[in-house]
């Protein structure tokens, strides 16, 4: 637990004007989720360490702004906190931002979350504002620079090189993977908009069965596909790649503090090469 990131929650939370009498740990990772308990507010914090290897920090802004315009169209996602300023607050080197809280529940049906992506795709299909582009070129190739020369980071180089040009699309989710779709008891709610990017929706979708083909572990993927309805899939396998890179050499950058992922990262490159 990174008792820094609980303290910039709690700091930036009184700044606020946010109650919160017991703090509560949601998530023990980056980002560190608090529950400001009992104010119905999640803090939300990133790591101090800098980008590359730490969040980038445009993406923090992003994530509220493109996350707030679905709730505003009533997409079924987890909404910034009305209770605060909706802005990145920063805090010792860490990015805080607050987000509702959503009490404990099931995990999300697959179908009913499939279902529910493509509601965002729709109330994202009119926002205007500039987004990456799909499979984040600048982003992989920053972390391909911090990695320095190997086989696999100019392989990786190589993908990216090779990317479709595109001219037409939409803002996205980014990271569409069910992982990132809570259960609610009002039904599945996307979160984690930090890699928004715009591109067509099948990048979404190849997010949402990426794991699955390269580890074969999550089928249910496969149901919320099916239940998302119409599209491209020759788009979709072409998008492929884009994420699994992008995906792929986020890890290779974090396996310097997390080697539990080294195999995480060998099972996509080997999945990527055999493409």
């Amino acid at each position: 637990m990174s008792e820094s990131a609980i303290a910039a929650a709690l700091a930036v939370a009184r700044e606020q004007g946010v109650r919160c009498d017991e703090p509560v740990v949601l998530r023990d990772a980056w980002p560190v989720l608090v529950h400001l308990r009992p104010s119905p507010v999640v803090a939300r914090v990133s790591s101090s360490i800098p980008f590359p290897e730490g969040p980038d920090p445009g993406g923090i802004e992003r994530e509220l702004v493109v996350a707030a315009h679905a709730a505003r169209a009533g997409a079924p996602v987890i909404p910034p906190a009305e209770e605060v300023e909706q802005v990145p607050h920063r805090y010792r080197g860490h990015v805080v931002t607050f987000w509702r809280y959503v009490p404990p529940h099931a995990e999300a049906d697959p179908r009913a979350a499939g279902r529910a992506l493509r509601a965002v795709h729709d109330a994202l299909a009119d926002y205007d504002a500039d987004l990456p582009e799909p499979g984040h070129p600048e982003e992989t190739l920053a972390l391909l620079d911090a990695l320095g020369a190997s086989a696999e980071t100019e392989f990786l180089r190589g993908l990216v090189a090779a990317s479709p040009k595109l001219l037409d699309g939409q803002a996205l989710h980014g990271d569409a993977h069910l992982l990132n779709c809570l259960g609610s008891p009002g039904g599945p709610l996307w979160h984690d908009f930090e890699t928004a990017c715009s591109g067509p929706r099948e990048y979404d979708l190849a997010a949402l069965v990426a794991r699955h083909l390269a580890l074969g572990d999550t089928p249910e993927a496969y149901e919320a596909l099916s239940a998302y309805g119409a599209h491209d899939a020759d788009v979709l396998d072409a998008m492929l790649p884009l994420y699994v890179a992008w995906v792929t050499a986020s890890m290779m950058v974090a396996s310097r503090r997390r080697p539990e992922l080294d195999e995480a990262v060998d099972v996509r490159l080997r999945w990527l090469r055999e493409r």
